[in-house]
């Protein structure tokens, strides 16, 4: 079966409120296809480069103190 056929059986068994959502997401997609990625992108980027994800202190303070 087709992705898209496996869609159109998915969608046949949507509520009204669950279509409403997926039409919005579908057409943000269309519309901002590029732009969805790009901040997605960037947005894991900030969060991997962020302090909090910051594993380099946990690892090496212990050497650095040892010495």
């Amino acid at each position: 079966m087709s992705i898209r056929q496996e869609l159109l059986n998915a969608i046949e068994q949507l509520n009204d409120d669950q279509l409403s959502t997926l039409l919005d997401l579908a057409l943000s997609l269309k519309n901002r296809k590029k732009s969805i990625h790009s901040t997605v992108e960037s947005q894991v980027y900030q969060d991997w480069v962020s302090p909090e994800n910051d594993i380099y202190d946990e690892v090496f303070a212990d050497e650095f103190t040892a010495r």
